[in-house]
């Protein structure tokens, strides 16, 4: 039973550090230009048959309109039409769908924001832009169950290394409540952020040949979170084995066979 128990210990303990690393590569995705957090996005924006006559008010051939806009947790990233990173934003707290904000920012690093008039009114989507708020607290679910998420795992964790030393049974309450913590605050960041930027995405399909703007999601992004669940819900169930060391009373030797649990 104490290499039973040892191993169940040791297990939960590899799965909450491989959930944590996980969830961390993926919070950090499009931070900075390096390999490969710039090729960690939750979604990417194509904007190579972007209409820019319906999109801008006035435009001008002058106007150097990227090709992809990789949108991460904190910041995004600028592509060029071969897919390669041109620069990134740097991370501003949580990062908000904001299709024109990203639009007439991007192009402003392209120096041609003087011409004011083209990035005065930009247009689209009535069903996006309506809805815009609605999406945001959506993804600032997702961001804020992460980081929470990030949080209780490394908790978990040290808890786990001190159940080690220290065979008490109400580390194994915290272990196992910090576990299913940290699962349900993935899967709710998991799930937000496929649902809300698959819904986008069929958004902008409908009006794809109006406004030529496409949407993809992250697949990189996508694995490395429901990886993270995945690793954060047997990290949970691995928990509920974890049993305490057995009681000793006075006068009631334990049986020779049996040897105290760790």
């Amino acid at each position: 039973m104490a290499i039973i128990n040892a191993s169940v210990l040791f297990f939960t303990a590899l799965l909450s550090f491989s959930a944590l690393i996980l969830a961390i590569v993926a919070c950090a995705g499009s931070t900075s230009n390096y390999n490969p957090l710039n090729k960690i996005f939750v979604a990417q924006l194509n904007l190579k048959n972007l209409n820019a006559d319906k999109v801008f008010s006035k435009t001008s051939s002058e106007l150097d309109i990227p090709a992809f806009i990789n949108v991460g947790l904190w910041s995004y990233c600028v592509a060029s039409d071969n897919g390669s990173v041109k620069y990134c934003t740097s991370p501003n707290g949580i990062q908000k769908f904001d299709l024109k904000k990203m639009l007439t920012d991007s192009i402003g690093n392209n120096k041609v924001a003087d011409m004011a008039d083209s990035l005065a009114k930009v247009m689209l989507p009535d069903n996006l832009q309506d809805k815009m708020g609605y999406y945001n607290n959506l993804v600032k679910c997702m961001f804020i169950t992460l980081l929470i998420g990030i949080c209780a795992l490394f908790l978990d964790l040290v808890v786990n290394i001190v159940r080690w030393i220290v065979h008490a049974r109400l580390l194994n309450w915290f272990g196992r409540f910090l576990a299913s913590i940290a699962f349900t605050s993935l899967i709710i960041s998991a799930g937000t952020s496929t649902g809300t930027y698959v819904y986008i995405r069929h958004l902008l399909k409908e009006n794809y040949d109006e406004y030529g703007i496409k949407l993809s999601l992250g697949r990189v992004f996508l694995a490395l979170i429901w990886a993270t669940v995945g690793a954060a819900l047997f990290n949970s169930i691995l928990w509920g084995l974890v049993r305490a060391r057995r009681r000793s009373y006075p006068g009631s030797p334990m049986p020779s066979e049996e040897k105290p649990l760790i």
